[in-house]
């Protein structure tokens, strides 16, 4: 498997992990469990060999400088909610911590999507192409 599609898969995966643990207000130990695993894996890949996305050239001024730390500031977020719900697990701290992390995380998620959403569609750089699944290419 390539770097790029465990990316993708880890990347879809958190976000409804995140979904999933927030519906409710809550969530089975399991689901969360999954989520720390899954962020950890998805943490040490940069950590280990950098970040995987790059601004495109379409990408021009403060926006282009600033990319890199946007994703940075997405992998501390992670970083942030994967650490309270571990925690939280593991009784250091108590169960219902970690949730306004999350909180932040899908905030945080959702303004990234709407700048890959915006790339996308008025700058016309592909993009959504770079972390959607190869079967939603052709609608994109």
């Amino acid at each position: 498997m390539t770097r790029r599609r465990l990316t993708i898969i880890l990347h879809w995966s958190v976000l409804f992990l995140v979904l999933t643990m927030i519906k409710g207000g809550t969530s089975a130990p399991l689901i969360r469990w999954i989520f720390v695993i899954t962020g950890i894996v998805w943490i040490g890949m940069p950590l280990a060999k950098g970040l995987l996305s790059k601004p495109g050239p379409k990408l021009k001024g403060p926006l282009r400088m600033a990319f890199p730390w946007m994703h940075r500031g997405m992998y501390a977020l992670l970083c942030i909610a994967v650490a309270a719900n571990a925690a939280a697990l593991l009784g250091l701290t108590p169960i219902n911590t970690g949730w306004t992390a999350l909180l932040i995380l899908l905030g945080a998620g959702t303004l990234h999507g709407l700048f890959h959403f915006w790339r996308h569609n008025v700058l016309f750089d592909g993009a959504l192409r770079n972390m959607a699944p190869g079967f939603m290419h052709k609608m994109l």
